[in-house]
């Protein structure tokens, strides 16, 4: 094993790590805790062990920083000290320290929990051996699912993978959705629509408002299908519920349950929010600027205010984007006659005051500068590059 001796006796360093080298271990050695933190930090530490009281950095400090640090393994500590008080032990034992060993060191008790140390290190990297092959296995079956889709049509596998970082960038938006909830999220957007494998193609290609009864009910049954698929493997359960209700509406007009406002988690409403955004832009063709008139009718009754509110946002975010790459932002005062509006300018209250692709004349120009003046509309419109 590769242990770190800190110890500010230079006496019982050097005994110690000889000790150490003769049992077989590969022995690091430091004269007080801040020395001891850039050896742990830099070298494949195993097993501490630290005096107690030291100058710069004592035992319990050092203990308290192994513990609070994040090193991808587990790092076995054992407290070395004259303190043999039962207080002494309980504040070790809170600081994190594993083992407690009095002083003076009695050499065959010392390599006994050095044993015991030893058998806890390697059960712990056989844990985490099998922990990082359940989630290869976890990775490889979500992305043969992703595959499954995209194979069975590429629009589908489009939308899914768009949904599935939407549904992020919303929930970030929401401090109360636990970040640790994400991953199980972001597959869910990934995996919604798996249940379309099993309908007909030529449903794919319908609107809703084009299906029969029959058609109907089968594209209303997709949900369950999807949750019947992955509800078989056990680590995509919760997934599988989520996948369920991704159809789900605010009012409970939804399906396959009728589920309403608080019935439905929060993932659900994230889910069913970003595929109903991702549907009006390319399933729909609405335009970036049109998709606020949507959303508002929406709110409410198919998407929750809460949500709504956080894509109006995002929505502002994209065109913002957008409007980096195609547009200008001028000034009101910077306004020329032939200049022509590429996105509709609207008053405060959404309505429609000059439309898109509009060419500015002086009066129309005059027209936006008065509404400026009463804060009806920014100082600034969007023109065509």
């Amino acid at each position: 094993m590769d242990v770190l001796v800190v110890d500010d006796s230079r006496t019982t360093l050097a005994f110690l790590g000889k000790k150490l080298e003769e049992w077989g271990h590969s022995v690091y050695l430091a004269p007080d805790g801040k020395e001891a933190w850039k050896i742990i930090i830099s070298s494949p530490v195993e097993i501490i062990i630290s005096d107690w009281l030291m100058p710069k950095m004592d035992g319990l400090e050092l203990c308290r920083q192994v513990r609070n640090t994040d090193f991808g393994r587990y790092l076995y500590f054992i407290l070395l000290t004259a303190r043999d008080k039962k207080s002494d032990l309980i504040s070790g034992l809170k600081a994190g320290a594993d083992d407690y060993i009095s002083k003076p060191v009695d050499l065959e008790e010392l390599r006994v929990r050095l044993e015991i140390a030893a058998r806890v290190i390697r059960l712990e990297q056989k844990l985490n051996q099998k922990y990082n092959e359940i989630k290869k296995n976890y990775f490889q079956t979500i992305r043969m699912f992703i595959n499954l889709i995209e194979i069975f049509d590429e629009e589908i596998g489009g939308h899914c993978r768009r949904v599935a970082r939407l549904c992020l960038r919303i929930a970030k938006w929401k401090p109360e959705f636990p970040e640790k909830e994400y991953q199980n999220l972001e597959i869910a957007g990934l995996l919604h629509d798996v249940g379309m494998i099993g309908l007909p193609r030529e449903i794919l290609t319908k609107r809703k408002t084009e299906m029969n009864g029959e058609e109907i009910q089968l594209y209303r049954s997709h949900p369950v299908w999807g949750e019947s698929i992955l509800r078989e493997i056990e680590f995509l359960r919760p997934v599988a519920k989520m996948v369920r209700s991704h159809h789900e509406q605010y009012n409970g007009r939804g399906f396959p349950d009728g589920l309403r406002g608080d019935e439905l988690t929060i993932g659900v409403k994230i889910l069913s929010a970003a595929s109903i955004y991702d549907n009006l832009i390319y399933r729909g063709k609405v335009k970036l600027e049109d998709v606020p008139d949507h959303l508002y009718r929406f709110r409410g009754y198919q998407l929750d205010p809460e949500i709504a509110d956080i894509l109006l946002e995002i929505n502002r975010e994209n065109l913002e984007e957008e409007t980096k790459k195609k547009y200008l932002a001028v000034a009101l005062e910077d306004l020329k006659e032939g200049m022509v509006i590429a996105r509709a300018v609207r008053r405060s209250n959404g309505a429609l005051l000059i439309p898109q692709d509009t060419e500015l004349t002086g009066y129309t120009i005059e027209k936006l500068k008065a509404y400026h003046r009463v804060g009806g509309i920014e100082n600034k419109v969007l023109v065509y590059k």
